[in-house]
């Protein structure tokens, strides 16, 4: 008994769908490392050049940014002061007082200050 397509003469093997300018491979079942290696162009001396450049100029450029950032989460701070002043100063309020109703409006309205300073501060 011979292959299944020696037998049936209706199976092909066409690859279509578009204009193929190269080596074109089809698989079904691939079981394991399959590697295509073409020879890439020579590169001209200024290319080269041109491609070292312009890394060294990258390189510089995310140099310089991851710099800044660091600078600027420095300077930023967390942002803990503002929010520990109100919290300490709800505190405060409500052992003067001892009235815990006053002491919830008064930490309502707190809340929007709070968001505010950790918006600035992120």
């Amino acid at each position: 008994m011979g292959d299944l397509r020696d037998e049936d003469g209706y199976l092909s093997n066409e690859i279509s769908g578009g204009n193929f300018y190269g080596p074109v491979n089809q698989f079904r079942d691939v079981h394991g490392n399959v590697n295509f290696n073409w020879a890439q162009p020579a590169r001209s001396p200024e290319e080269i050049a041109f491609r070292e450049q312009y890394m060294a100029e990258m390189r510089r450029q995310w140099a310089e940014q991851r710099a800044q950032r660091a600078g600027d989460k420095a300077a930023k701070g967390c942002g803990c002061v503002g929010t520990l002043v109100v919290i300490i100063g709800i505190a405060v309020f409500y052992s003067a007082s001892g009235d815990g109703i006053s002491t919830f409006f008064l930490s309502l309205l707190a809340i929007p200050f709070i968001g505010g300073l950790l918006k600035a501060f992120k």
